[in-house]
């Protein structure tokens, strides 16, 4: 397991029990004492649990990060429509990017053939570490709680030695057009991954063109693809080039 699966585990547990033991911890995970030691000081640091002697408690007036399982109950048929249409683009022994997404988490969960992907998500990576025809590669870092996911230098340059065969986009807004998101780390892993993509699809609902967020991507006619949860308004034809496929 993941340190960082542990860590988001500990925080499900956490959130059931109200507090929790480094004893309970190390005959759980079947791990050393050292190394929950190690986990309840990362969480602290985080500011996502309290310490106390020998264990944690949850911090109170802050908002719990959800839970995986709390996240996936949340998908809507909307969402799932999406994955599953992206799902039929993927072909067996493909190399894939899946982005920091819950359209794209629930992709993930439809994957059940050989492909290698790479991804900064920590639910992707819960999600697809196990499967064993699976070639997961998580491109590590800092850890971003509130979008889940990882940046480094050292680690998004890895990307300029690949070539996607597809990529895979979600959006924070699509407004006016412009794919943006809500982070400026995040943004640039995923300008070098569409320089480094053969196909690159985008998957978010129509919502997203009254969403406002900071960081720009691209325009999206770059993308090969749209896949989306209805047919786009009149308003929004206007706005898309005749080379984008859309799908919904």
């Amino acid at each position: 397991m993941y340190q960082e699966q542990r860590l988001n585990k500990i925080l499900e547990l956490l959130a059931e029990k109200r507090q929790l033991s480094a004893k309970e911890m190390v005959d759980y995970f079947h791990v050393s004492k050292d190394t929950i030691r190690r986990d309840f000081a990362i969480l602290n640091e985080r500011k996502l649990v309290q310490r106390t002697h020998g264990g944690i408690l949850p911090l109170e007036n802050k908002q719990q990060i959800l839970s995986f399982n709390d996240r996936s109950k949340k998908f809507t048929k909307e969402k799932r429509k999406i994955a599953q249409k992206a799902y039929e683009l993927i072909e067996e022994e493909q190399l894939l990017y899946f982005d920091v997404s819950t359209i794209i988490l629930q992709l993930a969960q439809l994957m059940n053939q050989k492909n290698t992907i790479y991804s900064h998500s920590l639910d992707n990576a819960i999600m697809l570490s196990g499967q064993k025809q699976i070639d997961f590669h998580l491109l590590g870092g800092k850890f971003y709680p509130k979008n889940r996911f990882y940046y480094s230098l050292n680690e998004t340059e890895l990307l300029e030695h690949l070539q996607f065969d597809i990529a895979f986009f979600g959006a924070a807004s699509l407004k006016n057009g412009q794919v943006s998101y809500e982070d400026a780390e995040d943004a640039y892993i995923k300008k070098l991954v569409m320089q480094h993509s053969q196909t690159k699809v985008l998957l978010a609902e129509q919502e997203k063109w009254q969403k406002n967020s900071n960081y720009i991507l691209n325009d999206i006619s770059s993308f090969d693809y749209w896949i989306t949860d209805q047919k786009p308004t009149t308003e929004i034809k206007t706005l898309l080039p005749d080379t984008l496929k859309i799908i919904y």
